[in-house]
């Protein structure tokens, strides 16, 4: 592909990525010197009703008719006459992903994970506002790109495994929902680790609050280094815990979160729908009080917690429990208890065996 001409005005300078799908390239202009971005599918023949072309196409739909700075611009959805296999072109992005970043740094600030939840939620509110439900949001769907003029831009990246719903009114034109699903039923579509546990039982299910629940997901790992059940030993247990309880608190995992960013967090997190933020729009109004100064990021920002505010919460927290009593007494439980839910042991197990084979699909794929 590298130096491959697309219809005599791209050419392919590199590979930057490679998925499930296909494969990302830069390439330049040939009638200037613009770099662009191009998401290009996997040669092979293609039904009319290939599901994995229906996905490409309206994911190229829904970022074409989403505007905002915190989604990437589409510039045109084409086909190369030669092979068959249709492509996007992209604004070309500058800079790195947050699952980069987490590897990198490892727990950021508490006001600097905010303000990547907060400009991540910006894109999402208007993915949402549109009918739009993600249903993959995770650190490796966000991506810090750098301005020309200076500073950090989240941008929320693939939308190939999107949910178009009813479209409410004042939603951009075209985007309607297909007339037949591109999900076979009980298909769970996500990554385990950041998905709801709705959407263990199915697409039907998965609603705006599906992804401020992965949105929650994503903020407790910049809190605290890692996703709450990193920790898992198998993908069985994974989901057991994912339908079993609630997540371990942020405090046991990052005690120098303030208390007010936590409420957020688990609020965002809860189990059950009705309990969480309605949508994007709805996390971000809850955000925004705790950032006086506002989002804007830049580099500098994306530093690790210091150690010495670690080992201040740390002290406090050790206090804490020695002056209640221990950790029972003090209303604390180890993760095994939080996580027990008893005579759900059945159900859970008949859930698991239902949708593991799904999740391997979904799994390899990526």
């Amino acid at each position: 592909m590298i130096g491959r001409k697309l219809q005599e005005r791209f050419e392919i300078v590199r590979s930057i990525g490679h998925g499930g799908m296909g494969t990302v390239y830069e390439a330049r202009s040939l009638s200037g010197q613009e770099r662009v971005a191009i998401k290009w599918m996997h040669a092979r023949p293609f039904a009319a009703g290939d599901p994995d072309l229906l996905r490409f196409v309206q994911e190229a739909r829904i970022v074409g008719a989403l505007e905002s700075p915190h989604v990437p611009r589409l510039i045109e959805l084409a086909q190369d006459p030669d092979v068959q296999v249709p492509y996007q072109v992209m604004e070309l992005l500058a800079g790195e992903d947050l699952g980069a970043l987490l590897d990198r740094v490892g727990a950021l600030r508490p006001d600097v994970a905010l303000r990547i939840a907060a400009q991540a939620c910006k894109g999402l509110a208007v993915a949402h506002a549109a009918g739009v439900v993600h249903r993959d949001v995770k650190p490796q769907n966000l991506f810090l790109a750098r301005k020309e003029e200076g500073g950090l831009l989240v941008k929320v990246l693939d939308f190939g495994v999107a949910k178009i719903r009813r479209a409410p009114a004042g939603a951009p034109k075209g985007l309607t929902a297909p007339s037949s699903s591109m999900t076979d039923s009980g298909q769970v579509v996500g990554t385990p680790l950041y998905m709801a546990p709705e959407q263990l039982e199915g697409a039907k299910h998965v609603d705006a609050r599906s992804d401020v629940y992965s949105m929650g997901v994503t903020l407790y790992a910049l809190l605290a280094g890692k996703p709450p059940h990193a920790d898992a030993k198998s993908l069985l247990e994974l989901l057991n815990r994912l339908v079993s309880g609630p997540p371990p608190p942020l405090v046991d995992a990052a005690p120098w979160v303030p208390p007010a960013i936590r409420t957020v967090v688990e609020r965002a997190m809860a189990a059950s729908k009705e309990a969480r933020y309605r949508d994007a729009g709805a996390l971000l109004e809850a955000l925004e009080p705790l950032l006086p100064e506002g989002a804007d990021l830049t580099e500098e920002m994306l530093v690790p917690v210091d150690e010495a505010t670690k080992g201040e919460a740390l002290a406090r927290q050790g206090q804490a429990l020695d002056a209640g009593g221990g950790g029972a007494a003090a209303g604390l439980h180890t993760p095994e208890e939080r996580r027990r839910s008893p005579g759900r042991g059945v159900a859970v197990a008949v859930l698991i065996m239902a949708v593991v084979v799904g999740l391997c699909w979904v799994l390899l794929r990526r």
